[in-house]
């Protein structure tokens, strides 16, 4: 082409330019910038990023091919690991755990993010095996869905089964189970007090729940909850199906539920054929069973569902209220100045009463600070139930995939020094005069969830762990066996999905009056 010509046309082009009108003046101009844009990847990148902007995924250690992060995830238990990754990685990590994303969360502005600002994206929870299997097509409270059963059987739950006024009505079965403790308490010679809160919470909880112990009910109950051990590899690699041959987990799960289903269906029919007089307390299951046959549910429940219910209360209370227990007895024996004042605190209270009942507990001001530090030290559930992101968004300004799991750490921000002076250290003192509850409304101190997924059980395990604790100061003299001094007492925790002593709590009880009758 000739000079005269290029000439002719550039001025061709800018004289009709002029006469576009603005709007299509700058959609031209547009067009041609993303053109210019568009002629490399990098290019390419680079407008995606200006033009909807994505925050960074969060950061992680190194992680290997097909097992992921999991090498990280052996050794101490595994709520430590995470504290450490975290102090390293920030309080928001990304896992690849096996084949599965999980996000974690160490930090209260984070742990905030997920419960409160994204509390109902977040609010499902994932399928794994164990309540796919035993929790009856995952229709328990605990790992339902977050939607209209959910949210039906959450307020069952809360208003009738476990309400201020239900939790109350069991006081006489919780007084008589902890005078039996009392009773075989004290023989003179150490005694496994770590067996002891468990048989105690478990015999609670059956008769709350189904009305009497049943043979062959806690047997199977307590195989469940020992293979609630954390992360599971079945779950951890759902496409590899050849592990759960080689593993036997699900073949497992499948016969816990069957003995489960033979054993509750007793429990069941005993309870439809031999209804309570209108003079007993309903147990749990009446309750449940009651508003069954009412069918005022606008999603009726069926039996596989009452099922599900009853066995959450077993797998949600017995281990954690037992746990605690025997963690508040060894940091008091680790604490004997703490052991003291709580002691003269129970027995100037109760003078001239060899028994602790429901009502004498609410006097009892330093003992309910113990037991609130050691939930503050020991999470009965160290990382909470993991929650499901439903759709991708943002915490702390990093992205949470779409579908990863979330955990909670709720015991490192239990010990987090940015929010707890000493953080490492059993100062019941601190809770003096501040505003902390079991609700999770202060989220540096959570130790029954907060949110939607906050435990709808606390009440009832409250009640249980504050009277036994308090007839156990009032009733004994506590030493430690073969002359060990408080220093030298094991404190080590087992990795699990609750953290309960690493080694059985000996102690030697001296009683200080002869049992009540």
């Amino acid at each position: 082409m000739r000079r005269e010509d290029r000439q002719n046309n550039r001025e061709t082009l800018e004289m009709e330019l002029q006469l576009l009108p603005p709007s299509l003046l700058l959609a031209f101009l547009f067009l041609l910038a993303i053109k210019f844009l568009l002629k490399s990847r990098r290019s390419d990148s680079k407008l995606r990023q200006v033009l909807s902007p994505e925050p960074p995924l969060p950061p992680g250690p190194w992680r290997l091919p097909l097992v992921g992060h999991l090498h990280h995830l052996v050794g101490k238990p595994t709520h430590r690991l995470l504290r450490d990754l975290a102090a390293v990685h920030g309080p928001v990590m990304l896992l690849k755990v096996g084949q599965v994303d999980v996000v974690v969360v160490s930090s209260t502005a984070a742990a905030e993010a997920v419960v409160k600002t994204h509390d109902v994206n977040c609010g499902n929870r994932p399928e794994v095996a164990v309540a796919r299997i035993v929790g009856y097509g995952c229709t328990d409270i605990a790992f339902s869905s977050y939607g209209p059963y959910w949210r039906q059987m959450k307020k069952v739950c809360i208003v009738e089964m476990l309400s201020a006024r239900r939790v109350k009505s069991f006081a006489a079965v919780r007084e008589r189970n902890i005078l039996d403790l009392t009773r075989n308490m004290s023989t003179g010679s150490p005694v496994n007090v770590s067996e002891k809160f468990m048989t105690l919470s478990s015999n609670i909880i059956t008769e709350s729940s189904v009305g009497k112990i049943y043979d062959g009910f806690l047997p199977v109950v307590r195989e469940l909850m020992e293979t609630l051990t954390g992360f599971s590899i079945v779950d951890s690699f759902p496409s590899w199906k050849f592990l759960d041959v080689i593993t036997g987990t699900t073949s497992r799960f499948w016969q816990i539920r069957r003995r489960l289903d033979k054993i509750m269906n007793e429990i069941i029919k005993h309870h439809q054929t031999e209804k309570k007089s209108n003079q007993s307390e309903e147990d749990l299951i009446d309750v449940l069973l009651r508003i069954k046959e009412q069918g005022d549910l606008e999603i009726p429940i069926t039996l596989d569902n009452v099922k599900a219910c009853i066995v959450d209360m077993f797998v949600g209370g017995t281990d954690t209220t037992a746990t605690t227990l025997e963690w508040a007895m060894s940091e008091l024996m680790r604490n004997p100045e703490v052991m003291n004042k709580a002691q003269i605190e129970v027995r100037e209270s109760l003078k001239g009463k060899a028994r602790v009942e429901d009502g004498d507990v609410e006097k009892l001001s330093y003992l309910k600070m113990v037991i609130k530090e050691t939930l503050r030290l020991h999470a009965p559930i160290p990382l909470l139930l993991p929650r499901m992101a439903k759709q991708s968004c943002e915490v702390m300004g990093f992205k949470i995939p779409e579908e990863s799991r979330v955990l909670i750490n709720a015991w490192a921000m239990g010990r987090d020094p940015e929010y707890w002076e000493d953080a490492e250290s059993f100062w019941p003192e601190r809770f003096a005069g501040i505003e902390t509850d079991y609700k999770g409304t202060y989220l540096e101190y959570v130790p029954f969830g907060s949110g939607r997924r906050l435990c709808p059980g606390y009440q009832f395990a409250m009640a249980t762990m504050e009277l036994a604790l308090a007839q156990m100061l009032l009733c004994f003299d506590w030493e430690l066996p073969g002359g060990m001094r408080p220093e030298e007492l094991n404190m080590e925790e087992m990795s699990g999905s609750t953290a309960s002593r690493k080694s059985a709590l000996w102690l030697t009880a001296t009683a200080r009056f002869p049992p009540p009758a």
